[in-house]
């Protein structure tokens, strides 16, 4: 794997050395064998179509490099719950610990609460590592997110493939076009854009704007990031979005959040 700079490539120096932590814990062997043993995932492409406006992707963590503390004290099935009732089409679990404080804990324990109302669920981190795959089916994600900007064309490929095998759909994200280019070679039917760079951590919607057009029509286009409330929703619908994916504003939201996410989650374009 080439250097990456800034603090998306010290987030990932450190994952590199927690993944080997975690596999002395549980070996490699047995988290794939309880992920190849366990239900079939639902669909995020089918949750995120089967509206007839924009659907929400509402995120959960407990902080971030960006905001900071969020909710050091979040109960993530309470709050997986509150999503649900809201109205939420999927629910994006962090699950990096040194920059996030999230667990593989916390997927778990919001996929029981999310797939008894058929509320599929997304493994959000930065996976550089196969383990990290079979853990998340193991713990109960229905699909991951792959960050093309963490990865080189090779394990990017890899690690698409092992994910659609198991059944998984795969939230591909990328900031700029060649990273979209490299994103497409596998046909993917989700595509994120991540209007955040994880480089610099600076934000504009305008990312989305400039580059959901070089999207075919015909994939899941989803913006990630910088989104505070309905209007930047609807904002990203009309440079084609189908869906947001949203945390820091839902997160500062706290248990009042009902509200927030029913305005989000009910925006219609065109």
């Amino acid at each position: 794997m080439t250097a990456i700079p800034g603090i998306l490539g010290e987030i990932v120096e450190r994952r590199l050395v927690t993944i080997e932590q975690a596999k002395k814990n549980r070996r490699l062997v047995e988290i794939r064998t309880i992920a190849e043993n366990s239900t079939t995932p639902l669909s995020l492409r089918r949750a995120l179509g089967a509206k007839r406006g924009i659907s929400l992707i509402a995120e959960m963590k407990r902080s971030s490099p960006s905001a900071g503390a969020l909710d050091p004290n979040l109960d993530p099935a309470h709050r997986a719950g509150l999503y649900c009732n809201a109205g939420a089409a999927a629910i994006s679990v962090l699950t990096e610990f040194d920059y996030f404080s999230g667990t593989i804990g916390d997927l778990a324990a919001v996929s029981i609460i999310a797939h008894a109302s058929r509320v599929p669920v997304l493994r959000k981190d930065f996976i550089v590592d196969e383990y990290q795959i079979h853990e998340a089916r193991a713990a109960g994600a229905d699909c991951i997110l792959l960050i093309i900007a963490c990865l080189d064309p090779g394990q990017y490929a890899e690690f698409f493939s092992i994910s659609t095998s198991m059944g998984m759909d795969v939230l591909v994200e990328v900031f700029d076009e060649p990273e979209l280019d490299i994103a497409m070679s596998t046909d993917p039917q989700i595509v994120g854009i991540n209007n955040r760079n994880l480089k610099t951590l600076t934000t504009s919607l305008s990312v989305f704007e400039t580059l959901a057009q070089k999207i075919p029509d015909d994939r899941i286009r989803v913006a990630e990031s910088g989104m505070r409330n309905s209007t930047d929703v609807e904002r990203m619908g009309y440079a084609g979005a189908k869906a947001v994916l949203v945390g820091e504003s839902l997160m500062k939201a706290g248990d009042d959040l009902s509200e927030l996410v029913q305005a989000m989650s009910t925006v219609e374009v065109g």
